[in-house]
């Protein structure tokens, strides 16, 4: 029984109508809004005016949908750096460009996607992003069409620094904490935010193995190899040494004040360390041992860092290969 409305003397059964569409999530958001009632009919706090025709108009919202698209997000996923990061950028930077209080249609998922250029990695956020609001909302698009061909193996242009290059970058560092944070890409292949996700006093006992707890639900704690092994002697990277300290509310703030602090000091790309240490592994360990330790599958592993071995590095590999005692002769007659 509701509280009579204007007009009306005493109270009644009534329908409320809350806009919602008959699925998963709308089912969910009414169970919400049915406790919210009785909560308010309970404490005596029900007024109609809460619970009007408006009400069923905001549920139509672009801003209603996301809410309860992140709410749900954050139901299926722990949120930690690591999620609000995912959250942040493949999903709540394209939603930023619809209007929260315009109607979330089929019309309007469509202008989203097509906010962004085509054959670009926006475009695939774009769309992987707008799709995933769609099912959601069981809006019925197909927005697969408009995804394009972007790969980032299109990019071909990028000059790895050399060692001798990585080197002098480390010890022109005049700050000690930023000389650290170099040190410990460049020689255990971690990228610019995994650096806040690792266990320092892993280092102090040689052989100086990293213990990295990043991805820990994919990949379980990773011990990560020194490579070159000297350079864990050279920088002293057994020694304790504190990180610069940084902020940020998320893995991508915190890459960013990495990348920053190293176009300041004129350094190489912080990429540029991680990519030099896939390949340099190659000369040390396999590949699926590698790709363990940097967190990934084999195939992205391959597929991402293969590709930049030059003509210096498959004479390197050559040498070595034909040097060891143990590879294969030809038969002698």
């Amino acid at each position: 029984m509701l509280p009579p409305k204007k007009g009306k003397d005493k109270d009644s059964q009534q329908i409320v109508s809350l806009g919602v569409y008959c699925n998963a999530p709308g089912i969910q958001s009414a169970e919400k809004q049915a406790q919210k009632l009785a909560s308010q009919l309970a404490l005596k706090e029900f007024r109609w005016d809460e619970w009007g025709s408006s009400q069923s108009k905001n549920r139509d919202r672009s801003g209603y949908w996301i809410e309860e698209f992140e709410t749900d997000y954050f139901n299926r996923k722990e949120r930690n750096k690591q999620s609000q990061t995912t959250w942040d950028t493949d999903y709540n930077h394209i939603f930023k460009r619809l209007d929260p209080d315009e109607t979330l249609t089929r019309e309007a998922l469509i202008q989203l996607v097509l906010t962004t250029d085509p054959d670009t990695r926006q475009r695939q956020r774009a769309v992987m992003a707008a799709s995933s609001l769609a099912k959601f909302a069981e809006i019925e698009v197909d927005l697969g069409r408009y995804k394009g061909n972007y790969s980032y193996l299109k990019n071909n242009h990028r000059i790895l620094p050399t060692e001798e290059e990585i080197i002098k970058y480390y010890w022109s560092i005049p700050n000690p904490h930023w000389q650290r944070v170099f040190g410990l890409m460049a020689a255990y292949g971690i990228s610019n935010h995994e650096l806040f996700h690792v266990d320092l006093d892993s280092l102090l006992q040689p052989p100086g193995h990293l213990v990295s707890r990043y991805r820990k639900k994919h990949y379980g704690v990773r011990r990560i190899y020194c490579l070159y092994p000297e350079w864990y002697e050279d920088w002293e990277l057994y020694k304790h040494v504190d990180l610069p300290r940084v902020t940020g509310k998320n893995n991508r703030d915190l890459g960013h004040r990495v990348t920053t602090q190293f176009r300041r000091y004129n350094l190489c790309k912080a990429g540029d360390l991680r990519h030099c240490w896939a390949i340099r592994a190659m000369s040390f360990i396999p590949d699926s041992m590698a790709a363990r330790m940097m967190a990934h599958e084999i195939q992205v592993h391959n597929k991402t860092y293969k590709r930049w071995i030059d003509k210096h590095d498959e004479d390197r590999f050559y040498q070595l290969l034909i040097n060891r005692s143990d590879r294969p002769k030809p038969p002698t007659v």
